[in-house]
């Protein structure tokens, strides 16, 4: 899923501007394993920064106090796509984001050739995730506790860069779930860059410039709240290099698992349900204290 990345200048408005406004609302019913969710899918109109793309799934019913809300920044599967792998979403709000067409194809074009339009979709999620928690907050079925970020697999790249842009913005968020990411975009881009050993070295160095100014490695040490950070010691997409580095950066307090594991996969439905469930318990533990 790092199968990405590569070079340009750094951007110098990588947050300017990302106000947004709404585009397009469509509203539906999905049945879970049990009960039919109201479903929105959402487009955001972030100016420069793009289009947010983002699902919203609720239950029926919501209690006057309103619902906690999770805001779900995935794998290369997103969006409605991604919340079919969680089989019951509960009494809670739960939010999918969508990455663009061009991110979504990562694992299938030859991202030096597409190196421009890679950078530019890379550097505009974090300030459309902005964008979607000024959103989320201004729903009227959002209860009163801050809402919690789960980032997963190359979602996770995107969570120290957002949780400290949000605290610049003035917003509160709840505790966050970091699963199978690291820190060090020489390190993420070194171990799947697809070109032969003696070129990974000075590409994965021209990566590490090209996308700085989102690299967890700046980031983590800034983040402030209480997180979960999941890794698999086997994952071969995500060495234990750059996992423990991400490990190590981010603040107490934190909890810290490594498991047995590969990388985490969508046809690997066992390890996804045991991620969910870790994550699900970890956070409900956190937001009741």
């Amino acid at each position: 899923m790092f199968s990405f990345l590569f070079v340009f200048a750094m951007s110098a408005h990588l947050f300017g501007g990302n106000g947004c406004s709404v585009l397009d609302i469509k509203r539906y019913k999905v049945p879970d394993s049990l009960e039919v969710r109201n479903y929105e899918d959402v487009t955001l109109d972030c100016g420069k920064n793009g289009e947010a793309l983002f699902t919203i799934s609720l239950p029926e019913d919501i209690p006057p106090e309103g619902l906690p809300c999770f805001l779900i920044v995935g794998g290369l599967k997103t969006g409605r796509e991604s919340l079919q792998f969680i089989p019951d979403h509960g009494k809670y709000a739960l939010i999918a984001y969508e990455y663009s067409d061009m991110l979504k194809k990562l694992h299938k074009v030859n991202v030096l050739w597409h190196l421009y339009t890679v950078r530019k979709a890379m550097l505009e999620v974090p300030p459309e995730l902005i964008g979607i928690l000024k959103y989320l907050y201004d729903q009227s079925w959002i209860n009163d506790q801050p809402i919690s970020l789960m980032g997963y697999s190359f979602g996770a790249t995107f969570m120290p860069v957002t949780y400290v842009k949000a605290e610049e913005e003035g917003m509160d968020l709840g505790p966050g779930v970091l699963c199978y990411g690291g820190a060090g975009i020489y390190c993420l881009f070194k171990a799947n860059v697809p070109v032969p050993k003696f070129l990974k070295d000075p590409v994965s160095s021209m990566a590490a410039a090209a996308f700085k100014p989102i690299d967890p490695i700046l980031y983590a040490p800034r983040m402030k709240g209480d997180f979960l950070i999941l890794n698999g010691i086997y994952d071969s997409q995500i060495p234990m290099e750059c996992a423990q580095r991400l490990q190590n950066l981010v603040p107490e307090p934190k909890t810290v698992i490594n498991l047995k594991t590969e990388h985490m996969h969508p046809s690997n439905t066992e390890l996804n349900l045991r991620l969910i469930d870790i994550s699900r318990k970890w956070l409900d533990e956190k937001r009741k204290k």
